[in-house]
């Protein structure tokens, strides 16, 4: 696995974690995580098996991850993304003992695992209401910029799918322009931006920006090009 770190901007616990949280995070997250001594076995696996892998990043408390997880079989394999330790430990607790073997849970900057794949795996990828950072001296924080799509489209098949949302307008505007220049994608939802992909559910920040009266935005791309 190759060593490249990020400055990871956020904290990693944002509430007092229960005596459960605690527990699961301490005996089932050492055997659901993605780490550097498990990730070369991990992509030889998929490549030898020609699994499709689906990414989410920053999957919150995991409600979509979780009905991927349930609405598919063993013949696609997830890994999910997050650094709050809130989320890792409601998405385990949730999580049903017979799909264990379907995902894979990563901790730390996304960028960082994602850099020490050399081959593309991913099928799909959802970002499903990233940070904003709304400031403009913070925006250079956020997830997707064009530095972080050549890196997520590097580890994307060809045919494969990025799909995001969020419910701030201005993001989602910068977000359209990046997708639209950047080359190698295509956006797919183009005149229907406010409707909801079918193989994303109602999560609980999108359901925040529903009852404050926000449209949330969606974008689905398909990359054309290597």
């Amino acid at each position: 696995m190759k060593s490249k770190t990020y400055q990871y901007y956020g904290g990693r616990k944002a509430s007092k974690l229960s005596k459960r949280k605690l527990g699961v995070l301490e005996t089932l997250l050492p055997r659901l995580e993605l780490n550097e001594d498990n990730i070369d076995e991990y992509i030889l696996d998929i490549a030898e098996k020609q699994t499709n892998v689906s990414l989410e990043v920053g999957f919150g408390y995991g409600e979509n991850l979780l009905n991927m997880i349930n609405s598919n079989g063993n013949n696609r394999k997830f890994i999910g993304c997050e650094p709050y330790l809130n989320g890792l430990a409601s998405f385990i607790c949730k999580l049903e003992k017979e799909n264990y073997n379907k995902i894979k849970l990563y901790k730390n900057d996304i960028r960082e695992l994602l850099f020490s794949f050399s081959k593309k795996i991913f099928d799909e990828i959802f970002i499903l209401f990233p940070d904003p950072w709304p400031k403009a001296r913070h925006q250079k924080r956020r997830i997707i910029n064009h530095e972080n799509l050549k890196l997520f489209s590097s580890r994307l098949k060809i045919n494969g799918k990025i799909f995001v949302a969020t419910d701030v307008e201005n993001y989602f505007e910068s977000i359209q322009r990046l997708f639209e220049t950047f080359g190698k994608i295509k956006i797919m939802n183009t005149g229907s931006f406010d409707v909801r992909p079918k193989n994303i559910i109602s999560t609980k920040y999108e359901k925040k920006a529903v009852y404050k009266d926000i449209k949330p935005l969606y974008l689905e791309a398909k990359k054309i090009l290597d």
